[in-house]
């Protein structure tokens, strides 16, 4: 057999035809993923994040928009004196490398407080109440107390002069009004100096035995 023969009867073979054509396939394959990947992760476009804190979102979004990323607002905290729609935070921060079209996750100051549910507090101690709404961020709070038979319970929570119910939200930091127990006790009796307390009666029957003058004492008495 000449060498043309045996090289065409190679090619004739189906399973060595197909073989090649696998091998071919596959490094076509690698080859397309290759430049695929190249072009997603835009290698060697890197973008440098600006400096957003202290920014207001529209301002931010200007910036970021010239360099081909955008924002996404993740967070947001209530403060009394601060700016609203001020950025607090941003991740990645200011000077890290990014790939263009990269979102910048911002937090920011809330235009209005956070609404925080108050828990039943009936029967809590004034310490012990005071202790957890300082711990939720509510700092102002003034007592106000009612009779009672037992002192320094709580009895109920006001808001704006409205007696709130259990898990009712109100704004975080707002001032908050503890109705509290006190077992103080209001007596008809009359103090003097020497720290001994005369009775209204026994005063009186007093009054009546000098009423003769003079310091005398009536007879009719005896």
């Amino acid at each position: 057999m000449s060498k043309k023969q045996a090289k065409r009867s190679i090619l004739k073979n189906s399973i060595i035809k197909n073989l090649l054509m696998i091998i071919a396939s596959g490094i076509l394959l690698v080859v397309l993923s290759l430049l695929s990947l190249n072009i997603y992760t835009r290698h060697g476009q890197n973008v440098i994040v600006p400096s957003l804190e202290n920014l207001q979102i529209v301002e931010a979004n200007t910036i970021l928009k010239a360099k081909g990323l955008h924002s996404e607002i993740v967070d947001s905290i209530y403060q009394r004196d601060a700016v609203p729609g001020a950025i607090i935070d941003q991740k990645p921060k200011a000077g890290n490398k990014v790939k263009e079209g990269r979102a910048i996750y911002l937090t920011v100051y809330s235009k209005n407080p956070q609404l925080v549910a108050i828990p039943e507090l009936t029967d809590y101690s004034t310490r012990q109440a005071s202790a957890l709404l300082n711990s939720m961020g509510f700092t102002q709070i003034s007592i106000q107390e009612v009779p009672a038979e037992y002192s320094g319970l709580v009895v109920a929570v006001e808001y704006r002069g409205k007696r709130l119910v259990a898990e009712e939200k109100i704004p975080v930091g707002s001032p908050l009004t503890l109705i509290v127990t006190s077992s103080g006790v209001l007596t008809d009796s009359l103090t003097i100096d020497n720290g001994y307390t005369v009775p209204t009666e026994q005063k009186n029957n007093s009054n009546n035995l000098q009423s003769g003058g003079d310091g005398a004492i009536d007879d009719s008495l005896f």
